[in-house]
């Protein structure tokens, strides 16, 4: 078990976010063996419920703080002091409506741990000698709203990938179209961004570490594959 295990195993949750547990389940399931590769223990509960982000961007403040009040209660209840999630959304709301730093309890998105300990799991590939060319698509909500650019990038390198970049990246990088309830709502607008982005994609593969993000680019993505990042390195292990 590695060192972030043997700190942490007693309190760290693993937060999938509505999205990976209940559409992207293969998702779910790769990050779960990924966490165990790397020897760290967590806890997950079924009685934690939905972060509140869909609902809040809808307008329905109440019922949002209902949900964070259940939240909170139950980090409370199991002890919890560090979060990992592979959604960004949720990191958002964890980080910054729920402020639970303030509370004493990390936030962690995923790809933090990956640019760390990645190159701990035994058996990863090394594709230095055949680099892949591959292109990473920031997500609104790691980048603008969290500030994580440079950890997914960080990963992806460390598998052997040579990456390349959209003219508009980090900072400045295109909204894949998703997200905000644009998708539930005006999806003919939703999907005109995504193929926009995937126009401007310079290569023949784009991952991206949003499950929200995969989703929408892969249903748009054309002659592009589109992968999150948990299958890469699975393909890699």
């Amino acid at each position: 078990m590695g060192l972030f295990g043997r700190l942490f195993s007693r309190n760290i949750l693993y937060y999938p976010g509505c999205l990976v547990k209940h559409a992207a389940t293969d998702l779910d399931e790769n990050y779960r063996q990924i966490l165990k590769k790397l020897g760290i223990e967590f806890l997950t509960f079924d009685d934690f419920v939905c972060c509140g982000c869909p609902v809040l961007n809808a307008g329905y403040k109440e019922d949002f703080e209902q949900l964070r009040a259940k939240n909170i209660a139950l980090l409370e209840v199991y002890g919890i002091k560090t979060i990992i999630t592979p959604c960004p959304a949720c990191l958002k709301m964890f980080r910054q409506n729920y402020e639970l730093e303030k509370r004493g309890i990390k936030v962690k998105h995923i790809t933090e741990i990956l640019a760390e300990n990645l190159d701990k799991i035994k058996g990863i590939k090394e594709l230095l000698k055949n680099p892949t060319k591959i292109t990473f698509h920031d997500p609104c909500h790691l980048g603008r709203h969290c500030g994580i650019y440079n950890e997914p990038r960080k990963a992806i390198m460390k598998m052997g990938y040579q990456l390349e970049e959209f003219d508009k990246k980090g900072a400045e990088a295109d909204c894949c179209g998703g997200g905000g309830g644009v998708k539930a709502n005006f999806p003919e607008i939703a999907n005109e961004v995504a193929k926009r982005r995937i126009k401007n994609c310079k290569t023949k593969l784009l991952t991206t570490a949003c499950p929200l993000c995969y989703l929408h680019l892969k249903e748009n993505a054309g002659n592009v594959e589109v992968k999150e990042l948990s299958q890469l390195i699975k393909e890699a292990i």
